[in-house]
């Protein structure tokens, strides 16, 4: 990995009109581009994305930030935020495949912690050959058999009466973490991706040249979960707040009288899966979404419509940031 300022360097050497004809290189852009407002603003997880991409796309960042329409710190969070949902798409398909691959062990009450990690680790050394043989394939039909693979979709295997059964595995390095910052998006950073797509940045394009960091970074976050072997560490996001996260632990509302509203809370659920079954965009396709302001919901009065209304947005937001995985 090359370090911040030779990437931005790289990336405006390559966006500007005179490359190659100063005969300074890169050391010629080096002290204002050291000092501009996306050098300044890319560490961690946006300088990881920022390495991955091509010499056009990093291109194309640079300008957007010097022509103002976004700002560095919109850009950082935005690379960020396709990070984290790399993480994620790659640790949900994961699920996926260890549950058909080992569907003996959900159907066996005999099934140990060791026999679940052992599962793991021959579900991850599978997922890495494919990533590895999908990185090397040269035609686009090997490409997308082994993409397909990966992704793990179709339908599982059938557990009908597994929930009768004295004992139900479910392993748990898979069970979700809404607190873990590696994979948990902040609306900020939701806001920079859909502003980064509106201006007409590819999205898909930085997604495609994740696709293996975020294979390897799940790898590594369910390795550290299952206490299994890992030469790869996943830094935790220092700025993240789970207050500001997008997706928040569920909670009963609270009825006048302080105690748990229990029909109100059900009644929020029954609005948003009528909303959900009535939605036909597909999943990966990144639109605006503006959902209704904080403020006029706090000081709208509590009900099931108004929560609906917040429910549905919530839910176009955080489904619209998914990639085409």
């Amino acid at each position: 990995m090359i370090d911040r300022f030779s990437a931005v360097d790289r990336a405006a050497t390559v966006a500007a009109t005179t490359v190659g004809k100063t005969g300074g290189g890169y050391g010629s852009v080096a002290d204002s581009v050291s000092l501009s407002p996306l050098g300044k603003s890319l560490h961690d997880e946006s300088l990881v994305v920022f390495n991955a991409l091509s010499d056009k796309q990093r291109g194309q960042l640079v300008s957007l930030v010097d022509s103002g329409k976004m700002t560095g710190e919109e850009v950082h969070d935005a690379l960020k935020q396709r990070l984290k949902e790399a993480r994620s798409s790659a640790l949900n398909a994961t699920h996926r495949m260890f549950s058909k691959d080992h569907d003996d062990l959900y159907r066996n009450p005999g099934a140990t912690g060791d026999d679940l990690n052992n599962a793991l680790a021959d579900t991850l050394k599978r997922r890495s050959s494919l990533i590895e043989n999908m990185t090397a394939a040269t035609n686009d039909d090997e490409r997308q058999s082994l993409s397909d693979e990966l992704a793990s979709r179709g339908l599982g295997p059938d557990r009908t009466g597994l929930l009768g059964k004295q004992r139900y595995i479910m392993p748990q390095f898979f069970t979700p973490d809404l607190a873990d910052s590696r994979i948990a998006s902040t609306r900020k950073e939701g806001d920079a991706a859909y502003k980064l797509q509106s201006l007409g940045f590819d999205l898909d394009g930085v997604d495609q040249a994740l696709r293996s960091i975020g294979e390897q970074d799940s790898a590594a976050i369910l390795s550290e979960r299952a206490g299994l072997p890992s030469s790869r560490v996943v830094a935790r996001d220092s700025s993240f707040s789970m207050e500001d996260a997008v997706i928040q632990p569920l909670a009963f509302p609270q009825s006048n009288g302080g105690s748990i509203d229990e029909n109100g809370f059900l009644a929020r659920m029954r609005a948003q899966d009528q909303w959900l079954g009535k939605t036909s965009d597909p999943v990966g396709v990144v639109r605006w979404i503006d959902p209704p302001a904080r403020a006029a919901l706090a000081d709208a009065p509590a009900s099931a419509s108004v929560d609906g209304e917040a429910d549905a947005a919530k839910v176009a937001f955080i489904k619209g940031l998914k990639p085409r995985y």
